[in-house]
């Protein structure tokens, strides 16, 4: 049976959805899982967690511990990576700062100048660890869901020799909004969809039994001038609609934040995914003390992430996945190759193979070519400690319209962050 490592499984939120996809995967029992944090304590929580989750499932999977990669990935066939540190403070002081100075930015996560300086402190840290990987087992297969998606995915790709595939629940959110939206059972819906992570265009929108959905989208959305205000307003203009949500969409995008909800951008979207945090931790010690079952937890309702992926690569079975972070590979036609887009693709025991989108519609592929430009001059900054190439990824994108002020951010957020940043001092 496979070994299994989770990265940064200390965080609550990632590690009991990961679980609880595992104890959901028979044909995965009797595996070796390694979970791995830094942080001893909530490690020590996790692991108890697992233990629970292992007893009430009967899973037979043998858990291991480790405060370190340095050591036990010998023999590693799957790398999970979910890393971060420090995270929602950093988020917010990548969020105030560029606000100070005029700049409103949706999340300042992904995108915008939040998402450079997420960008320039997360990469060396996954880069870190790719290494261990990579120095005890190159064939391990890597999935990662560290943020920014696609930048963190580049540098994993351009950077170290491994395999590695990137993952987002963005097209699952989607769907999930939809099902509510038009009243209609999630296992219904297909979308087909291709981009960029958390810039995607659904191409296909279609009912389980081939009905194509957009016709009813159209007259949802006339009877309900409320539903996502970004994005209609996208579909509108580009004629597709985007993915996988207003404030995810809105980071890309010049004029968002007058569009997006107040509800979902900013400090408020920010408290709520503290808060959402801070409960999945909660649950965590519950179980872990036998307060709660794990049984409790909904079932995982995710397809198509890292442990179903890892169930089709064990069984050679044919699957499909709805979107996976890959080089592009002349997938898509109009975007440069080998930057990171997310496609549809079929897994089998080889590993995951990105489909063939062609070409996307003229404006679209424009706005994701800046995307592009970025995701590689924001990853360049992080690894060689440049500023100069830091500033021109801040310069080109949309949300900035100001040389002067986009100076003055980059300088105090490479300040404030020093700590994380030491490739800049």
């Amino acid at each position: 049976m496979p070994k299994i490592a989770m990265i940064g499984a200390g965080s609550a939120t990632f590690g009991l959805r990961t679980l609880l996809e595992l104890v959901s995967t028979p044909s995965l029992y009797g595996s070796t899982l390694m979970l791995i944090d830094i942080d001893k304590e909530r490690l020590t929580l996790m692991k108890k967690v697992s233990e629970r989750f292992n007893e009430e499932f009967n899973a037979k999977l043998k858990i291991e511990t480790s405060l370190t990669t340095k050591k036990g990935l010998d023999d590693m066939d799957f790398a999970i990576i979910s890393i971060e540190k420090d995270r929602m403070y950093r988020w917010k002081l990548d969020f105030e700062i560029p606000f100070k100075y005029g700049v409103k930015q949706v999340l300042g996560e992904n995108g915008g100048p939040g998402g450079l300086s997420h960008t320039l402190r997360v990469i060396p840290l996954v880069l870190e660890v790719a290494q261990d990987i990579q120095d005890q087992n190159k064939n391990a297969l890597v999935f990662n869901y560290t943020n920014p998606e696609a930048r963190v995915t580049y540098a994993l790709n351009r950077y170290t020799k491994l395999k590695v595939i990137g993952l987002c629940t963005g097209i699952y959110e989607r769907i999930d909004s939809f099902s509510n939206f038009l009243k209609i059972n999630r296992e219904d819906i297909d979308i087909f969809a291709a981009g960029l992570n958390h810039f995607t265009w659904i191409l296909e929108f279609k009912h389980r039994n081939g009905k194509n959905l957009y016709p009813l989208l159209d007259e949802k959305l006339k009877e309900d001038k409320n539903f996502e205000p970004l994005c209609r307003e996208l579909y509108r203009i580009f004629g597709l609609y985007p993915s996988p949500s207003d404030e995810h969409v809105g980071e890309y995008i010049s004029f968002a934040w007058n569009k997006v909800s107040e509800e979902v951008r900013g400090m408020n979207w920010i408290n709520y995914v503290e808060r959402r945090g801070k409960e999945a931790q909660e649950n965590a010690q519950l179980i872990a003390l036998g307060k709660k079952s794990p049984k409790s937890l909904s079932p995982p309702f995710i397809r198509g992430r890292a442990v179903e992926i890892i169930g089709a690569i064990i069984e050679n079975r044919k699957y499909f996945v709805p979107a996976v972070n890959l080089p592009n590979k002349g997938n898509i036609t109009n975007l440069p190759r080998d930057i990171i887009v997310e496609i549809p693709a079929i897994v089998d025991g080889s590993g995951a193979h990105g489909l063939a989108i062609g070409k996307l519609p003229e404006a679209i592929s424009a706005m994701l070519r800046t995307q592009a430009s970025i995701q590689k001059l924001s990853v360049e900054a992080a690894k060689e400690g440049n500023k100069e190439k830091a500033l021109q990824a801040l310069l080109i994108d949309p949300v900035i319209n100001d040389e002067n002020i986009a100076e003055k951010i980059l300088e105090e957020l490479i300040k404030i962050h020093k700590d994380f940043l030491p490739q800049f001092h």
